[in-house]
């Protein structure tokens, strides 16, 4: 018996402008109030507005401002998942987060002045201290797919 049941399944798009930020917080808030508690939410809101901003700012900073984020939000009995999907060059976030692993494992490290890598340093502690699963694919149709996804206790 499949006890992993798709119980939600969203989706949004919006244009590659910061503008579109309180479309997607808008959006994501009728998350708030399901099965999802709090605090799981809180921390995939902040990851997804980390992403958007990544993808904006870096993805596709070089394409237009028209230029489509997808975005989707699936909740299981089992799990809840965040999706964004952008157009850009391929990035190896892995690693990325496996240099900022090293970095941040010196006590000597001092995240202020990283402030362009913070970004990495959340979703690397999201991964190492919360316990989301995060990865970076590229897919057909030339895009790539950033899955945050966080195992529900059943």
């Amino acid at each position: 018996m499949d006890t992993n049941l798709l119980l939600h399944n969203f989706s949004l798009q919006v244009v590659s402008d910061l503008d579109a930020m309180a479309t997607v917080v808008e959006w994501f808030d009728q998350f708030k109030n399901t099965q999802i508690p709090y605090q799981i939410w809180l921390e995939g809101q902040t990851a997804l507005l980390e992403g958007f901003t990544n993808v904006v700012r870096h993805a596709h900073s070089h394409l237009s401002p028209e230029t489509p984020v997808d975005l989707e939000v699936q909740i299981c009995s089992e799990y809840f998942q965040i999706r964004i999907w952008d157009q850009g060059d391929i990035f190896d976030l892995e690693a990325a987060l496996e240099s900022f692993y090293q970095e941040t494992s010196q006590s000597e490290f001092d995240p202020l002045e990283h402030e362009s890598q913070w970004g990495c340093i959340f979703f690397l502690k999201l991964r190492k201290d919360y316990g989301w699963t995060i990865s970076y694919i590229r897919e057909l149709e030339n895009r790539n797919c950033l899955l945050l996804k966080k195992r529900l206790a059943i």
